[in-house]
């Protein structure tokens, strides 16, 4: 198979698969979904291509899925460049983005620290006129089960914010493992192996809840290429972006999120030829 066969097949199965993973269907993509992670809660102006402003997060929604990304997750900022939930802001980025790239499921952060009180964290969602099509819950976080399911109720589906077994185990004894869009596994530290532990923690967890649900491996820094390929290993969905790394493979500066997402396409198909 040329490489250009297989990156078309990977991008139409990635872009096909959360569809249906939206709709409920239960099953994993083949290949499984790339999501493109384009900005987190990098400091403005921390890398040259980092987008803030909804036109930077726009174009970057139109390239990363020219580059192999079924999805886009997005830390929404305000008009000062700070990180927000507020309704107006969600509206304003998921409008721009949905305009210039009609058809990619749009995520958001709802992270704890954007807002700081869990009470006030919950009314903004609850209060937000455009939604988007998905948006992360950290379980570590207080307030997290009760947002998910505000979430779920309005329709936005849940991705699973696992950094570790605890976390994982406060969703499962929460009932949400089966209703959330995804289960994001998220090991921190510097560690490979560690991180590699982590997740078989989580994942154990995670069997044990059953559901059914697809899971997505990931990592930060030093351990975002690495987890990378390990959740190609493993079958499972993963991410690349620019909130998670600002260097390619080899160590280079990445030039921005399409070059991540690329060199993330020719990985995780490097590791299922070999399979």
């Amino acid at each position: 198979m040329s490489e250009s066969i297989a990156r078309r097949d990977f991008v139409a199965s990635g872009v096909f698969a959360l569809g249906a993973l939206a709709s409920g269907d239960s099953f994993q993509t083949s290949p499984p979904l790339l999501k493109a992670a384009i900005n987190g809660g990098r400091q403005v102006g921390s890398h040259p291509a980092l987008p803030t402003a909804p036109e930077a997060c726009a174009g970057d929604a139109v390239a990363v899925a020219r580059a192999g990304a079924g999805a886009v997750h997005v830390h929404v900022r305000n008009a000062a460049g700070d990180q927000s939930i507020e309704p107006t802001d969600i509206a304003r980025v998921l409008t721009a983005m949905r305009t210039a790239a009609p058809g990619t499921p749009i995520g958001v952060s709802t992270q704890f620290g954007i807002v700081g009180e869990a009470a006030r964290r919950h009314a903004l969602v609850e209060a937000w006129s455009v939604l988007p099509d998905f948006a992360s819950v950290n379980f570590d976080e207080e307030g997290s089960v009760a947002l998910a399911r505000l979430l779920i109720e309005r329709g936005v589906g849940v991705e699973a914010g696992l950094p570790n077994a605890d976390a994982a185990r406060v969703c499962a004894e929460a009932g949400l493992v089966p209703r959330c869009l995804r289960l994001m596994m998220e090991p921190r530290g510097a560690d490979v192996a560690a991180a590699v532990r982590a997740a078989d923690e989580m994942e154990t967890v995670l069997d044990d809840a059953g559901g059914g649900r697809p899971r997505l491996l990931h990592g930060f820094r030093t351990i975002a290429w690495p987890l990378i390929e390990e959740a190609a290993r493993r079958g499972h969905q993963t991410r690349a972006g620019l909130e998670d790394t600002f260097e390619l493979t080899d160590g280079g500066p990445a030039r921005d999120n399409e070059q991540i997402v690329g060199e993330a396409v020719r990985l995780i198909l490097d590791v299922r030829s070999a399979r």
